[in-house]
């Protein structure tokens, strides 16, 4: 079994850079802080690789490029008994070949395309800070279905967070970014300099910035007044103002009023995808505590 790089090779950031909107979390752990976590495993034809990131529990298993190429990936890869997967409907027959036990939920990954507008809202929603974290952390206590379970308060050191309150100043309603990378400028390193490089396009798309949202909530008793959505566009906005040009978000397929409040933001689909838990070892409760380990957060 190989155990994985922490550097991705010029093939692997090519891989990433052929579909970023689909890339951008692994892209983002590109990020100095967080590339530590990583390791990659490429196809010897270059043609998919997978991710495994240990900075969460369980490992994040993720997957990009083509169906034959993440089996390769996958093939001969060291993985650890137990992953939370995100992966595309093509990658599923290599994962199940390395996992025996799978519960995967659907999901859509939407997209805010560059340069567009974002409406005009009458709610808007406040940035918030480190000083919020516990704040948020009461918040996001408060359940309900589709309630997050993925926040921590470190996301708040470089991350783009915003809430509204109530009248007695708690929250209400917040969301943010679960991670957002943007390099100033391209590295210039020789294997930048050559336009058909991968690392070219993928620095080219770290220097216009990569971030997808989440952890959008609203209390239950102040839900359908519009917090979310201005939230959500508080958001995006504040990307959109700083620069960044990929803007991503997952959301639960089901979930059809928080589909429909990004449409009307402007998010529009780009594919759908499966999320959810997989091991290696099957045991004897046909399949329950697997599925009740999975996050309940799908947006």
């Amino acid at each position: 079994m190989k155990p994985g790089m922490n550097c991705l090779t010029p093939d692997g950031r090519a891989i990433l850079a052929a579909d970023p909107v689909w890339a951008a979390y692994a892209i983002a752990d590109l990020r100095p802080d967080l590339a530590r976590h990583c390791r990659w495993h490429v196809a010897p034809d270059g043609g998919g690789l997978a991710l495994i990131f240990s900075g969460l529990e369980p490992p994040i298993l993720l997957a990009a490029g083509t169906t034959e190429g993440v089996h390769a990936a996958l093939s001969d890869a060291e993985l650890p008994d137990e992953v939370f997967l995100s992966v595309l409907p093509s990658h599923l027959p290599a994962v199940k070949q390395r996992f025996q036990r799978i519960a995967l939920y659907e999901m859509v990954r939407m997209v805010f395309p560059p340069r567009k507008k974002l409406p005009r809202l009458a709610k808007s929603a406040r940035r918030l800070s480190q000083v919020d974290g516990k704040r948020l952390t009461a918040l996001y206590q408060c359940g309900g279905e589709f309630a997050p379970d993925a926040f921590d308060p470190s996301q708040l050191n470089d991350g783009y967070f915003f809430g509204i309150e109530d009248d007695n100043g708690a929250l209400a309603a917040a969301g943010g970014t679960h991670v957002a990378f943007r390099r100033q400028r391209p590295l210039l390193t020789n294997a930048n300099l050559n336009p058909s490089s991968g690392s070219s396009s993928i620095d080219n798309i770290i220097s216009r910035g990569v971030a997808a949202i989440g952890n959008i909530y609203t209390r239950p008793d102040r839900r359908n007044l519009g917090y979310a959505k201005a939230v959500s566009s508080s958001i995006t906005r504040a990307l959109q103002r700083d620069g960044f040009n990929v803007i991503v978000l997952n959301v639960d397929k089901h979930n059809l009023v928080a589909r429909s409040l990004y449409e009307k933001l402007g998010f529009e689909l780009h594919c759908l995808f499966f999320e959810g838990l997989a091991e290696k070892v099957c045991g004897t409760d046909d399949g329950q505590s697997i599925l009740k380990k999975i996050p309940k957060e799908k947006a």
